[in-house]
């Protein structure tokens, strides 16, 4: 894979404006183009796993299955949903873990395009859609018993609100596992506004039980500087 794209580059500060990818010497794209950068086949994962060397997709996936266990729950058991699924990496890392079923929703179509072309059979379902709009979401997860969340990277910054993670959460029964990473910049419980104090909150209002609260190295910058995330690991109640 690395030879297939040996031309890639990484750019940024003080020679872009923000983080780009050169791909030649005339296409410059944006990181978070991820139309553009999801319709060639392994770029997203030569440039976000392998060069900046990304941890949060195999981070919550390693988090959703200790969560389980703990739990007593086997993960044969367990119908999933991946939250932010992108090229459907995490739900093919929870798979891998022994999870029967997963089901997949993000808000770009061009995401479930990717996984669909690049990890068929992982999903059982991918579903375009955002949480911060529920209703229509809900409906279309009706038909399967979900029992655990699962989610890297997916809340925060110009993601998914705060709200969206509640609404997300709400979706889930009783004792339902759950693992999320977070930019740590946005997990300050101080901001009323941020997911630091919405995590305060769906502990406060017995929503939540976290059992675990770690920070990590999400990845580099394209210019190497390390981007710390937190990982949250927990149960419905």
């Amino acid at each position: 894979m690395s030879d297939v794209f040996a031309g890639v580059r990484l750019l940024g500060p003080p020679e872009t404006d923000g983080e780009y990818i050169a791909l030649g010497e005339h296409e410059l794209l944006h990181l978070h183009e991820y139309t553009r950068i999801y319709a060639v086949p392994g770029l997203y994962e030569h440039v976000v796993q392998e060069l900046l060397q990304c941890r949060s997709p195999q981070v919550a996936a390693a988090g959703f299955l200790r969560a389980a266990e703990r739990l007593g729950l086997e993960p044969g058991s367990l119908t999933v949903l991946d939250v932010g699924s992108g090229t459907g990496l995490v739900g093919e890392l929870v798979r891998d873990g022994g999870v029967a079923q997963v089901v997949g929703v993000d808000a770009l179509p061009a995401a479930r395009e990717v996984s669909l072309r690049d990890r068929p059979g992982v999903y059982a379902d991918y579903v375009v859609g955002d949480f911060l709009h529920p209703d229509a979401l809900r409906e279309a997860l009706r038909p399967y018993a979900l029992g655990g969340l699962v989610s890297a990277g997916a809340f925060g910054g110009t993601h998914a609100t705060p709200q969206a993670l509640e609404n997300a959460l709400a979706v889930l029964p009783p004792g339902a596992p759950v693992s999320f990473t977070i930019d740590e910049r946005w997990m300050d419980a101080s901001d009323p506004d941020g997911f630091g104090a919405a995590v305060e909150r769906l502990m406060a209002d017995g929503r939540l039980t976290v059992l675990e609260r770690t920070r990590f190295q999400h990845r580099v910058t394209t210019t190497g500087e390390p981007i710390f995330y937190q990982l949250v690991v927990g149960r419905t109640r």
